[in-house]
């Protein structure tokens, strides 16, 4: 595949990269999603709660605190940081439980500052997100926060590297 074809998944202009089924299954096994503050018209979440990006809602500035268990895909864009953030100190200050699909950026100031108290799997090999013409070219990792890392590592092992938060 040529670079001009990659050129759609590198460049975060597109927002609707919806997260594979085989993810979903995998966090929907932890227990309902209870919120997706990243939603769009073609995502296969589900939640029970949905902030919509492509009806302007803003998942940032829209509470977390009270639907269940709460899984973002956000837009890969510089703005990354601020969604791993809210779930980094939503958790450490409320308990909010979530979980985060984002590409493995370890260099990336965002990664660094925000992933301390998550327990992380390194999805192994490159994910095909719904509707892209090819696999991910990057690496691709999931955060948890929550209350039952226990669980998290068990269901996502045998797809990643576990390592665990603080």
């Amino acid at each position: 595949m040529g670079h001009a074809a990659l050129r759609p998944l590198l460049s975060s202009a597109r927002r609707d990269w919806n997260t594979p089924l085989n993810v979903l299954e995998l966090v929907r096994a932890i227990d309902t999603i209870g919120l997706d503050p990243c939603g769009n018209a073609t995502s296969l979440v589900q939640p029970t709660v949905e902030y919509r990006i492509d009806r302007g809602q803003d998942g940032l500035a829209l509470p977390w605190t009270d639907p269940g268990l709460v899984f973002c895909n956000p837009p890969y864009g510089r703005g990354i940081g601020a969604w791993t953030k809210r779930a980094s100190e939503l958790w450490v200050k409320q308990g909010v439980e979530s979980i985060l699909l984002v590409p493995a950026r370890t260099d990336a100031k965002w990664w660094q500052d925000t992933i301390r108290h998550a327990v992380i799997c390194f999805w192994r090999g490159r994910l095909r997100f719904v509707g892209a013409p090819a696999p991910a070219p990057f690496p691709s990792a999931l955060l948890y926060h929550g209350h039952r890392p226990h669980r998290f590592r068990e269901l996502f092992a045998p797809v990643g590297w576990i390592v665990p938060g603080d």
